[in-house]
């Protein structure tokens, strides 16, 4: 029988984990603007983070959240399968699996971009804490960087994974509206860790670009309720921040959901520029491409796996 696992020890425990029950969330896309109903539903060892889109009737529904199956997309985390099936938006999901330690899910979804909800992962956490989490009867895999590697976007932006003894993320913003502004924050990822500092850090805008954002079709769905807006050196929302540095806090939880998407938890020191999905998406897509760069342990052991773990493989298990 499964054990039920405490709260804190999600994050460093040797053995794989699903949900102990089903978990409903439901809320409004941030860019369709539609509502949408989730379910995040337990799942065997090795099955991964998985979501089946249940508004479309057939058996090619399940994509799973993998970055073999990651396009680059700079405003959200969008999945598509061999199909075209897709999903967008994942991204505070995926942080909030991440933050707890959650290895094998299947998402259900009835849409096609997954629910902003207050704009932050802490009410996924708060739900998954309500429901716990139950140790499964295999040990979890960990990708150790093994060498760095870097990419670069257009805009100037930048990324970097090399080897560390864990999981740290830095990361630094840099923003022309003073309410905002230049900052920066390291992040290590431990037991506690992410409800503490990164889970209630909501995404943001500027008030000047959500005119833009609509007319292109964008944020439908966004609001005060689900997005710190800034304008001009002010903070529209009404209460402010919930914590320091908040927009910086936010761009380190992306970047821990992002990370997920290499389809096991990492073990390497994440450094970041300006960062953004598209800049993610394309860092975890070329670390996976140098295997050279990589090795896979699983937990309690020093043997290395990665012989084993191939993204080909991923494809005829993302059907699955």
């Amino acid at each position: 029988m499964p054990d039920t696992l405490a709260y804190h020890q999600y994050v460093d425990q040797a053995f794989q984990t699903t949900v102990r029950h089903a978990v409903a969330l439901e809320g409004v896309g941030l860019h369709s603007g539609r509502f949408v109903e989730i379910s995040i539903c337990p799942a065997p060892a090795n099955t991964g983070i998985k979501f089946r889109r249940i508004d479309i009737d057939t058996k090619l529904q399940t994509v799973h959240a993998h970055a073999k199956f990651a396009e680059q997309a700079r405003l959200c985390t969008r999945i598509v399968n061999d199909e075209g099936i897709g999903l967008e938006t994942i991204e505070h999901l995926m942080a909030a699996f991440a933050g707890v330690g959650l290895d094998n899910a299947v998402v259900e979804i009835n849409a096609a971009e997954a629910p902003i909800l207050d704009g932050s992962s802490q009410p996924v956490v708060d739900a998954l804490h309500i429901a716990g989490l139950e140790r499964l009867p295999a040990r979890r895999k960990y990708m150790i960087v093994t060498k760095p590697i870097t990419v670069t976007y257009d805009n100037g932006s930048w990324a970097r994974l090399e080897p560390f003894d864990g999981l740290e993320i830095n990361v630094e913003i840099d923003f022309d509206d003073t309410a905002i502004g230049n900052q920066q924050l390291t992040y290590r990822h431990r037991d506690g860790s992410f409800a503490a500092e990164l889970a209630s850090a909501r995404t943001f805008c500027q008030l000047r670009d959500v005119e833009l954002m609509k007319n292109a079709g964008l944020a439908l769905g966004g609001s005060l309720n689900n997005a710190l807006v800034v304008d001009n050196g002010v903070i529209v929302n009404e209460g402010g921040l919930r914590m320091e540095r908040e927009f910086a806090r936010h761009k380190a939880l992306d970047c821990l959901g992002d990370l997920l998407l290499l389809g096991m938890p990492v073990r390497a020191k994440m450094t970041t520029f300006r960062p953004g999905h598209a800049l993610s998406t394309k860092l975890v897509q070329s670390l996976l491409a140098d295997q050279s760069a990589f090795t896979i342990v699983e937990a309690g052991t020093t043997q290395s796996r990665s012989d084993s773990y191939t993204l080909p493989d991923l494809a005829a298990a993302a059907m699955a």
